[in-house]
């Protein structure tokens, strides 16, 4: 329990610091006992390599469910690590990039953001090029590979990762049933994502999700950011999907920050998908 809380805390502080911690976490011997592990590399039009971490459950033809990720250099050690035997294991699928650390901020940045005016936004906005690469690169590459025409496939993401979660969702093509949309970084363009997706307190279309689960720290701050006059905050975005009739949960994780709610969320996806 002392390794949990110092791992919390110190997630925590960097990310508060706007530095993420950059040290990958090797994967446990155990989780091989569970999952086979393959690495890709696909290329995108644009020409950027994207490196697919995939976690393919033993002796399995097809697949219940299918998760996809994003941060995959960090988290997709972090989810395998987290994993408790189930008897229906999901397909895990990673988006991460060809480098050692943990985060790439600079591409992260790009792909992640929609496009949004003013300097501040100037390095990002990338978010159409990025769906275009999962839809008609990434997406048609599994579906080769792996039996997932009946798979329930759901998209996470944290942070930036967490705000494209949103926007794929509001690109409303049913690409993905789910959508686990951690910590959206919601003050990116002043929220101008929602703003021009929200018409008297809900969605102007009727959105295809099938369950949205959005999840926040209580102590998630950033000055200059989050606390910018005309934002809309997660909390904001629980009520928009309440009213757009949005079958969803909000969760606050008490005592916790922007960096210290990974595993948390992670935790809690899988726990979603054993049933």
């Amino acid at each position: 329990m002392v390794v949990k809380v110092f791992l919390y805390i110190m997630f925590g502080f960097a990310f508060l610091a706007g530095a993420p911690n950059q040290n990958v976490k090797p994967i446990q011997g155990f989780v091989y006992d569970h999952f086979d592990i393959e690495i890709s590399n696909l290329k995108a039009d644009n020409g950027e390599i994207y490196r697919i971490f995939q976690a393919i459950p033993k002796d399995k033809k097809s697949f219940k469910n299918l998760i996809f990720m994003l941060d995959a250099n960090a988290q997709f050690p972090m989810i395998l690590n987290l994993y408790r035997p189930t008897k229906e294991p999901p397909l895990i699928i990673a988006i991460g990039y060809d480098t050692n650390l943990a985060y790439d901020a600079k591409r992260r940045t790009r792909d992640y953001t929609p496009k949004a005016l003013g300097n501040e936004f100037a390095k990002g906005g990338g978010a159409d090029a990025f769906y275009k690469f999962i839809k008609d690169i990434l997406m048609p590459f599994i579906e080769f590979k792996f039996d997932v025409r009946q798979s329930r496939k759901t998209l996470y993401g944290h942070s930036f990762g967490g705000l494209f979660t949103l926007f794929v969702m509001l690109k409303n093509e049913a690409l993905f049933d789910d959508f686990f949309i951690a910590s959206p970084s919601l003050w990116w363009g002043d929220s101008l994502i929602l703003k021009e997706s929200v018409l008297n307190g809900k969605f102007k279309d009727k959105i295809k999700a099938k369950f949205v689960n959005l999840s926040v720290g209580e102590f998630e701050k950033r000055a200059g950011k989050t606390d910018k006059e005309g934002l809309i905050k997660a909390s904001d975005l629980a009520e928009i999907l309440r009213n757009s009739n949005i079958l969803y949960r909000f969760k606050i994780y008490e005592n916790q920050t922007h960096g210290s709610v990974i595993p948390l969320n992670l935790q809690d996806l899988l726990k979603y998908y054993d049933k």
